[in-house]
């Protein structure tokens, strides 16, 4: 269930027309790091968290508290954050599922993306590089796919210039009739092609941002994805502002906020008294 910080009805509509934006737990984590950047850099704020017995439990320190911090706050495995703003919700999940228990998650969060009335979903992932097609091991490495009503609306924009976005290829697989037909290949994503299926089929516009790649430092693969996303959805503005001169800065040009826990992303450096 989702447990708003302000105590709240659980059950009431807070995001009518809001975008929803769910990082997948998937290879090097990318979806969850670009949610990440997002969180730090805009500033978003935390409206709530959502306890679900499909997620192992975890708690913590706050991962996006900055140096000058003085208030200790402690996070969970799920929490969800959100910019009026922007009219946008992001989900972070910090634990991975218990085994077994992906699909009552899904069809819980497909339930609640009805009831609060999100506009669209969108899906952050990423794919095992080894896993490429020929076509693909060339050029961006980044692709999505979306279903046919998001497309349809966004197709314009898609493939204008500045995007210049490619649809992830399908691949043939074999149906239970025992036809061969194109699907959505995504091995390495988590969640992401099940939850994409789910919201398609209960006619919720949704798209999937993923990039390939492997596991190791996965920062620069978070960036590119969120990079992306702000491409699209115009969340945060990089340019720097003038006055009429054109050369006194009235507002700096903004960059990626990267969170403090990014520090320790490989966990902490060795104790050197070991080796005395």
């Amino acid at each position: 269930m989702f447990i708003p910080v302000d105590n709240k009805d659980a059950n009431s509509t807070l995001f009518e027309g809001y975008t929803l934006i769910v990082p997948a737990v998937s290879v090097g984590n990318v979806g969850q790091l670009a949610a990440d950047l997002l969180i730090s850099t805009m500033w978003l704020e935390r409206c709530g968290f959502i306890y679900h017995d499909s997620i192992l439990p975890l708690v913590g320190n706050d991962p996006f508290a900055h140096p000058e911090a003085d208030v200790c706050k402690v996070v969970t495995s799920c929490e969800v954050y959100h910019s009026k703003l922007h009219q946008m919700v992001v989900i972070q999940q910090r634990a991975p599922f218990v085994k077994g228990r992906m699909p009552s998650f899904r069809h819980w969060l497909t339930s609640w993306i009805k009831e609060n009335k999100f506009e669209k979903v969108v899906i952050l992932s990423s794919m095992h590089a080894h896993e490429r097609l020929d076509v693909q091991l060339q050029g961006s490495q980044f692709r999505y796919v979306a279903t046919p009503d998001l497309e349809a609306q966004h197709k314009e924009r898609f493939s204008h210039e500045a995007l210049q976005w490619t649809t992830l290829e399908q691949r043939p697989t074999l149906s239970e009739s025992g036809n061969t037909e194109n699907s959505v290949y995504l091995p390495g994503g988590g969640i992401a092609r099940s939850l994409f299926e789910q919201c398609l089929n209960e006619d919720i516009p949704t798209i999937i941002l993923l990039v390939f790649c492997a596991e190791g430092d996965n920062a620069q693969d978070a960036v590119k994805l969120a990079y992306n996303l702000n491409l699209w959805l115009d969340l945060i503005d990089f340019k720097a502002k003038y006055d009429l001169d054109g050369k006194t800065i009235i507002k700096p040009a903004t960059t990626w906020k990267i969170p403090s826990s990014w520090r320790l992303l490989f966990g902490t450096a060795v104790d050197q008294t070991l080796f005395h």
